[in-house]
């Protein structure tokens, strides 16, 4: 790890140390900041998962027992998030709220169950047309970037429910993945699906990985959105290698990169509805009227090709620990989770971390702790992760503090 990372972390006086959540967390305490991720134990404590809900629910004791231990980010919001139908419901809300004419929330709706004479119907009814995008209700796991492209009533056969299709926006093959900590974000540009022409075509449903085709080298059919100017024929076939099918192939109309005071904007709602400081927000821009479109909402990413995710971490941790941040001080703010509490007593942080491992809780975690700050005015920190822990802060924390956590 860097020496100025390094030094960074002892002028915090902040000192990671490891915790084992599948042991009362009471013991291992006091803890000031928790920094979790704990999504696959919770998805797995919703199928009944005995030890998940054990952990859960040893969790959630904790939190209530120490009201003055800062969670970041809240279970009710990581709940909402793990929700593409409730997280999209809520970007909807906070568009109505916001009214700015350069943001639009993609019409979406949830099927239940198979599709019948009257799916059409309903869809007409929610604002959607061909084509759409079909995606599983759960935004977390490997089956969560299975997707696919329904261009008529003939693919919504394939479509399995519960799932959530969402109005598909031309955006030129560009996603923009914005990663938040705390007030700071960063944006970084990723390919994605090429433009398709806007109603019913015979064309087949395309099921692909979300994942992978918006991985930063990826490069594919789908993601091809060069000009071919040749005749439109059905024997055509693009330079690139690959029959030319649509017009909308190439690139075309507003091609520019989202708007900083839009990004801040939509940041700053998500933080205050939900409480949250670690997340992420795929943005597209609509290339017929420049608007930027949420079409999806991720709890605490893996943040990659974010160069200074360690030292943005930093300095919200130090932001939380003065009680400067808004998600933070915002919680009993909330409109839209009711059931969100802020508890925050004291200038406490407890800190628990996320990512790595598949599923969190079931591992030792990592805290922190320190005892002088030079910065912060505070008597005492500790902060918490575990061993799920994100690549980037695994690689920037965890391999720091290895000889102080080992000594725990």
């Amino acid at each position: 790890m860097p020496v100025e990372d390094t030094e960074a972390l002892l002028k915090r006086g902040v000192e990671v140390v490891q915790l084992d959540l599948t042991k009362p967390i009471e013991d291992q305490g006091p803890l000031d900041v928790i920094i979790h991720k704990l999504t696959d134990v919770i998805l797995e404590a919703d199928q009944n998962d005995s030890q998940s809900l054990e952990l859960v629910h040893r969790f959630q004791e904790y939190i209530d027992a120490h009201p003055e231990t800062i969670i970041l980010d809240p279970l009710p919001a990581i709940r909402t998030l793990l929700d593409r139908s409730k997280s999209y419901e809520l970007i909807r809300q906070i568009e109505a709220y916001m009214q700015d004419e350069r943001i639009c929330s993609p019409p979406f709706m949830e099927l239940t169950s198979a599709c019948g004479e009257d799916t059409l119907q309903l869809i007409e009814k929610n604002g959607l047309a061909f084509p759409f995008i079909c995606k599983t209700r759960v935004a977390h796991g490997t089956n969560s970037h299975e997707m696919a492209i329904i261009f008529n009533q003939e693919g919504l056969k394939a479509v399995r429910p519960p799932c959530v299709i969402q109005s598909f926006i031309n955006h030129n093959a560009v996603l923009y993945k914005v990663f938040v900590v705390g007030e700071s974000y960063t944006v970084v540009k990723r390919p994605s699906l090429k433009n398709f022409s806007a109603g019913i075509s015979d064309r087949e449903s395309i099921f692909f990985n979300s994942h992978n085709v918006s991985k930063p080298e990826s490069s594919s059919v789908l993601t091809a959105a060069e000009v071919c100017l040749v005749q439109r024929t059905s024997m055509t076939v693009c330079p690139s290698g690959f029959p030319y099918r649509d017009p909308l192939d190439k690139i075309e109309g507003v091609f520019e990169r989202p708007n900083d005071d839009v990004i801040r904007e939509i940041s700053k709602a998500l933080r205050q509805a939900l409480g949250v400081s670690l997340f992420g927000i795929d943005i597209i821009i609509n290339n017929q009227t420049g608007q930027h479109a949420v079409i999806d909402i991720n709890a605490f990413p893996g943040y990659e090709g974010v160069s200074e995710f360690f030292t943005d971490l930093l300095n919200h941790i130090a932001a939380v620990l003065q009680g400067q941040a808004p998600e933070v001080t915002q919680l009993n703010q909330s409109k839209l989770l009711a059931e969100q509490t802020s508890g925050i007593m004291d200038e406490r942080i407890c800190c628990a971390s996320t990512g790595c491992l598949s599923v969190m809780g079931k591992d030792s975690s990592w805290i922190v702790e320190s005892e002088t700050n030079s910065s912060v005015k505070l008597q005492h920190q500790r902060l918490g992760c575990n061993s799920a822990v994100s690549p980037s802060f695994q690689q920037h924390c965890v391999a720091t503090l290895a000889t102080k956590a080992s000594s725990q």
